[in-house]
């Protein structure tokens, strides 16, 4: 074990001395207290059709994307107080069904059970102490929060993760809290529950330091792991009235995962890998608000920045290679090389690609009785393509959910969001509420 991994090792072990004591107190005080439960069930299920694209990225749909998808899921959620502290839960079960046409038709199925959130959190003045595994929100951003160090919650695509698909991150939070302001210790173990390797492969530590200077929320944040690898971040939001919030972000990390095309090889070049890594680290910045108009209609905008995207030189030497692969791959008389490059650059092409974006969103909770209205836009300001998506939805009562869902990428098919092998898909989806 590195010295560095022996310092980790030892703090993980004084941290659980030092919160262990106040797990007893509270438990001990709360002999007296009366316990409850609650709990709440979602059963849903979605229909989704796909038109592809002329992706460069997915000739003759080599990647096998679908036509078709249906889903029907149950997510539960359970409230337990007692024993000292509180206990929850989310469950999510799901079954998913894909069809569609490669060079022949394919179809396939998958069941999945997914332990999205299970945890204890006890408190004893203001120390708290938080066990199992969460979905923890540090970040201030709607569309996409850098400074979410424990889990990142937010998805351009999907920012209020409609179908409960992310799970939380296993840990132990030790926090104090002091009226305006809140210091949170976490211990982020990589824990392998299935049993049959280590139990504890990696261990990575986080901290936010929170602070409500009125009327701006101040939150300084960072992490390290047992390799070294840190990263350190700042966050802050201000409301002005009732109508007008302001938000940012941002994130130095010290490595860079993203991987980029090889500039010095040709572009035919078949040999793989084709895509490397590099050192250095990454900037990452989110600058936007949001405004509520007198009649409900909320517009929200962001800028993103992200140092590690691909230059204009990188993406144009990225595009050759595809164009090249494409030629190869329908020409050749062995284009096993070229779909294997296919495949290799598929598997980095890894959303957002260049540095600048914009996101945009309007949202009305009450069109026309039960019916809200929500569309929202991210477009690359390099090649001015991007995505949109438009979602009418019906809600009854708390009791049921009706909706629809069209998702549109534009852009030519040497652009970003031009290699997107999908060019539209629609979803109808239904969703039924039990409990409190």
């Amino acid at each position: 074990m590195s010295r560095f991994g022996k310092i980790t090792a030892l703090f993980s072990f004084f941290l659980f001395l030092a919160v262990l004591p106040i797990s007893v107190q509270a438990e001990e005080s709360a002999d007296s207290s009366a316990s409850s439960f609650s709990g709440s069930l979602r059963l849903g299920g979605e229909v989704e059709h796909f038109e592809k694209s002329n992706s460069l990225l997915n000739p003759s749909n080599i990647l096998m994307r679908p036509d078709t998808r249906a889903e029907a899921f149950l997510i539960g959620n359970a409230l337990y107080k007692g024993i000292g502290g509180v206990f929850e839960a989310e469950l999510r079960f799901s079954y998913e069904y894909f069809s569609g046409t490669s060079k022949t038709y394919f179809e396939d199925q998958s069941f999945d059970t997914q332990v999205n959130q299970l945890y204890y959190q006890t408190k004893s003045g203001p120390v708290s102490l938080l066990l199992g595994r969460k979905k923890v929100r540090w970040g201030v951003g709607y569309s996409y929060s850098p400074t979410d160090l424990i889990s990142q919650l937010k998805n351009p695509e999907d920012p209020d993760d409609r179908l409960n698909r992310i799970k939380g991150t296993d840990l132990v939070q030790l926090s104090y809290n002091n009226e305006n302001s809140q210091l949170d210790l976490v211990y982020l173990p990589k824990v392998n529950w299935s049993f049959d390797e280590t139990f504890i492969s990696y261990n990575k530590y986080a901290m936010r330091w929170y602070n409500f200077i009125d009327p701006v929320d101040l939150s300084f944040v960072g992490s390290v792991d047992e390799e070294g690898e840190w990263a350190a971040g700042i966050n802050t939001s201000v409301s002005i009235g009732k109508a007008l919030e302001l938000h940012a972000e941002y994130l130095y990390q010290s490595s860079n995962n993203k991987r980029y095309p090889d500039l010095y090889s040709n572009a035919s070049d078949l040999a793989i890998p084709f895509f490397f890594t590099k050192n250095g680290g990454v900037h990452d910045v989110v600058v936007g608000g949001q405004y509520t108009f007198e009649n409900n209609l909320n517009l929200t905008l962001e800028y993103l920045y992200r140092s590690s995207g691909y230059s204009n030189n990188t993406f144009n030497a990225y595009v050759n290679h595809l164009d090249y692969l494409n030629a190869d791959y329908q020409t050749s008389l062995n284009p096993l090389p070229a779909l294997a490059g296919l495949q290799e650059s598929a598997i980095n092409f890894d959303l957002p690609l260049h540095n600048h974006y914009l996101f945009g969103r309007l949202y009305h909770p009450d069109v026309i009785h039960g019916v809200s209205v929500e569309m929202y836009s991210l477009v690359s300001i390099a090649d001015g393509s991007g995505l949109f998506v438009f979602m009418p939805k019906y809600e009854k009562n708390d009791a049921y959910e009706v909706y629809l869902r069209v998702k549109k990428f534009w852009g030519k098919n040497d652009t970003e969001f031009g290699l997107v092998p999908e060019d539209l898909s629609g979803i109808i989806g239904v969703s039924l509420f039990l409990g409190n």
